[in-house]
């Protein structure tokens, strides 16, 4: 067994095909129909999906002001 890592994945989503979520040998892939995988559904022509929009990152909520007893 070997194993491959593709330069055209950041974070799961592939730069080769824009704004698609990594799948090696899905169309447009650089491997597409050139190598053979050993789960039967990775075989089959695939379309790629489209990827989530990155998540924001909220703000943390500010924590309430303190009140002065007077």
């Amino acid at each position: 067994m070997s194993s491959w890592s593709c330069p055209h994945d950041l974070d799961n989503v592939c730069q080769r095909v824009r704004g698609a979520v990594c799948s090696p040998g899905m169309r447009g892939c650089v491997l597409e129909g050139k190598v053979r995988f050993a789960r039967d559904e990775m075989n089959l022509p695939r379309k790629p999906v489209k990827a989530a929009a990155a998540t924001a990152k909220k703000p943390a909520p500010a924590s309430p002001k303190r009140r002065l007893p007077f």
